[in-house]
């Protein structure tokens, strides 16, 4: 891995500064050393991370470097983006593994966000395994903890989106506060992802630039690519597998290009995994690329005819649609109706295998084009696209996005509840109305705050697994949404799964996920009438439940006695009592009473 990332400092200087000349963003790598660094990033990804993001830095923008565990230092101050700047970044490199005991992610954000140049624009890199570990000079450690998860999404998220600052949170663990790291980026408009090999780390920097260095890209299909008599230069990054063989650029006229036989106004870096191909004036028509090259490959362009998009957001919302705006700029004016005769451009949403989810046409309003993405149903991470094809040219422009549920629900099976909260920047207790299901009957659900809820689980048979069924109605822009929550399931590795309980109907049992290919274990006889008797629990008067939930030691005995064949023959007696007393109460309530008349 080392000489992966070496000669990626090395070759990818000239591709990373392609289209971002003019750019002076402010960009600060927040790297975490804490102890938990060492077992959860055992391949030393954050020394690639720093490597990386030397490489991919262009020349001109700013950037420094923090390290934080314990503490926190500043052992690379901003400044401006050049060889020197490089040279002493990665002479840094030993820092990254001086650990320390604990993680104070919130006084690291705050102290890189704080940092002169404190004003503008700026975006935050952090790298962590995420999970908030600081002092407890009183003691008690779990409440520390959390007093500081909670300052960090409730105080200083809000307070550094007001002032321009952006998170992104990259991830070097499975085990991450994924919760933590999604808040944060997704409340300063930022990118959270999980990088735990080195190609989903350079993924996740591409992803992270695309975003901070918007740039134009033509369509690289089959290893063809067509160049436009409008482009100045392109700069083409090209994965392929080490021992690959070496790749052969040809251009319009025949010409073949190589490693080893181009101009020297061609500049060509080969390495193990890549290359980097610079090419200054291409000739016009179609260009192709001879080898196998992996789907990460893209080819950037340098043009004077350019794609413009509205912001695009980086967090789209299950069951929402997202609008979408595009139009084209010919040296920085936008094209007049004739020259956008002819001009099409469409909105994608692709996976990051890219397989298109969404695709939809914009329409023409004035200069512009616009659309929406109609409500998402998937989740995760994807990849928005916008390509314009005009007459003789084509655009793109590719951006990551994060796909999130507008509510986020958790269950918490240790204290018998289950969490909500909003994810949606409009969704609130104040608009919207939570509804939860447990067998047919509705849950208290009790709001916390102004976008969390909570609902108090009662007790159930820990040997059947059934599933909490959610559901939300929203009141937004003077129209009613009903949202479908993914259900949650109760005591989901129980050996027997319900998707409802009713005595009169009986049960109704499916096969729990990965036990399709087995056939089904015959339960006992007593673990049988241990259901049997739940779900007559379940048809006696509230009273008698209260009783039950009310005398653990009753429960206690039934647990302790319940496989002794005399309790069985007098449990069934209590069963067929109740139900006999039942029945006839039933049968009492609905005769109908004599009525006799009034006489004088």
């Amino acid at each position: 891995m080392r000489r992966l990332i070496a000669a990626i400092v090395i070759s990818l200087l000239a591709w990373a500064g392609q289209g971002w000349a003019q750019e002076r963003p402010d960009v600060r790598l927040v790297v975490d050393v804490s102890g938990s660094m060492k077992q959860n990033d055992p391949n030393r990804l954050s020394g690639s991370a720093l490597e990386l993001l030397v490489s991919l830095m262009p020349s001109g923008a700013s950037s420094g470097l923090w390290t934080f565990g314990s503490d926190v230092s500043n052992i690379l101050p901003t400044s401006r983006v050049d060889e020197s700047w490089r040279r002493r970044a990665l002479a840094l490199k030993p820092a990254l593994v001086d650990y320390q005991q604990y993680t104070d992610i919130e006084q690291a954000i705050r102290t890189a966000a704080q940092a002169d140049p404190a004003s503008g624009e700026r975006h935050l890199i952090l790298l962590t395994d995420g999970v908030v570990d600081v002092p407890a000079p009183r003691g008690d450690k779990q409440a520390a903890d959390a007093a500081s998860r909670r300052r960090l999404l409730e105080e200083l998220a809000p307070e550094l989106a007001n002032r321009g600052v952006v998170i992104h949170t990259i991830a070097f663990s499975p085990g991450v506060d994924m919760s933590l790291v999604e808040q944060l980026a997704t409340m300063t408009s930022g990118l959270a992802t999980v990088a735990e090999n080195p190609e989903a780390l350079l993924r996740a920097f591409l992803d992270v630039l695309d975003r901070i260095f918007p740039v134009d890209q033509v369509p690289l299909q089959e290893g063809r690519f067509t160049i436009d008599d409008k482009v100045d230069s392109f700069s083409a990054l090209l994965f392929h597998e080490p021992d690959a063989p070496a790749l052969t650029l040809i251009g319009p006229d025949g010409q073949r290009y190589t490693a080893k036989d181009h101009p020297d106004t061609i500049q060509w870096q080969a390495q193990d995994r890549f290359d980097v191909i610079t090419v200054p004036s291409p000739g016009a028509g179609e260009w192709r690329i001879e080898g196998n090259i992996g789907g990460d490959s893209r080819i950037n362009i340098d043009s004077s005819l350019t794609l413009r998009t509205s912001e695009m957001p980086t967090t789209l919302y299950q069951g929402f649609q997202t609008p979408i705006e595009a139009w084209m700029e010919s040296r920085g004016a936008p094209l007049t109706e004739e020259e956008a005769d002819g001009l099409d451009i469409t909105a994608e949403l692709r996976t990051t295998e890219d397989k298109v989810i969404e695709s939809v046409p914009l329409e023409r309003e004035g200069s512009h084009y616009q659309g929406s993405l109609p409500a998402l149903e998937t989740l995760g991470n994807a990849r928005l696209s916008v390509t314009a094809q005009g007459r003789g040219y084509v655009r793109q422009m590719h951006q990551a996005v994060n796909i999130l549920p507008a509510i986020d629900a958790q269950l918490d099976e240790d204290v018998g509840r289950i969490s909500l909260r909003s994810e949606h920047p409009r969704i609130g207790v104040d608009n919207t109305q939570i509804e939860a299901q447990l067998q047919g009957e509705l849950l208290e659900v009790a709001p916390v705050g102004d976008k969390r809820w909570r609902i108090d689980l009662p007790q159930i048979d820990p040997n059947v697994s059934v599933p909490v069924t959610l559901s939300a109605r929203v009141e937004l822009d003077g129209e009613t949404r009903i949202l479908t929550l993914p259900n949650l399931q109760l005591n989901a590795d129980a050996s027997t799964g319900l998707e409802s309980v009713g005595f009169d109907n009986g049960l109704n049992g499916q096969a729990l996920p990965g036990e399709e290919a087995l056939a089904p274990e015959q339960p006992s006889l007593a673990d049988r009438f241990n259901t049997l008797l739940s779900r007559a629990a379940n048809a006696l008067p509230q009273q008698a439940q209260d009783f039950w939930e009310e005398n653990p030691r009753l429960q206690q005995y039934f647990q302790e006695h319940r496989l002794a064949p005399w309790f069985w023959l007098l449990a069934v007696i209590v069963v067929i009592v109740l139900l006999i007393v039942r029945r006839r109460r039933v049968s009492q309530r609905r005769r109908t009473t004599h009525r006799e008349e009034p006489h004088v």
